[in-house]
């Protein structure tokens, strides 16, 4: 006789466990009653406030860099002042490693402009650049100085 109590009792708490969730979710059982009313009013979420106590130390939302600065539009390379110093490949794209005179570094990519004109290509040596002055256009190629091989 117990043994059937039991799996009538388990097969109750099965079909209990198949039927309250389809219920639940058709709306038919709202949640407070789910949880009981009593326990869901008067509840409060959050009930310690958290400060951020610095004392000595600097705000961390503070920009590192102070003082005034001006906004200028930067120059685009003017390809007869710079020379070729490196190419980076990086998958499918080059890049050309350029540096003038002062001893600023440009990086740039077949595509990107410059001063008269863009870069057409970057190559395994080679940088080649189309410039555009008083109506005619002509091909300028930067060649890397120094060792032959890759790697070397």
């Amino acid at each position: 006789m117990r043994s059937q109590r039991r799996n009538h009792k388990g097969l109750l708490n099965i079909l209990w466990g198949l039927v309250f969730p389809v219920l639940l979710i058709a709306g038919v059982v709202s949640p407070e009653w789910a949880l009981g009313e009593e326990e869901t009013e008067g509840k409060v979420l959050r009930t310690q406030r958290y400060y951020y106590k610095a004392f000595n130390r600097r705000d961390p939302f503070r920009s590192l860099i102070r003082g005034e600065f001006e906004e200028s539009e930067q120059d685009l390379v003017n390809i007869y002042s710079v020379r070729l110093v490196g190419i980076l490949s990086g998958g499918v794209d080059r890049y050309a490693m350029l540096e003038d005179n002062n001893g600023f570094g440009y990086i740039l990519k077949s595509g990107d402009p410059i001063r008269h004109g863009n870069v057409v290509s970057v190559g395994d040596r080679s940088l080649v650049a189309r410039v555009s002055m008083f109506g005619q256009t002509n091909s300028v190629t930067l060649r890397l100085e120094g060792n032959k091989g890759k790697g070397e």
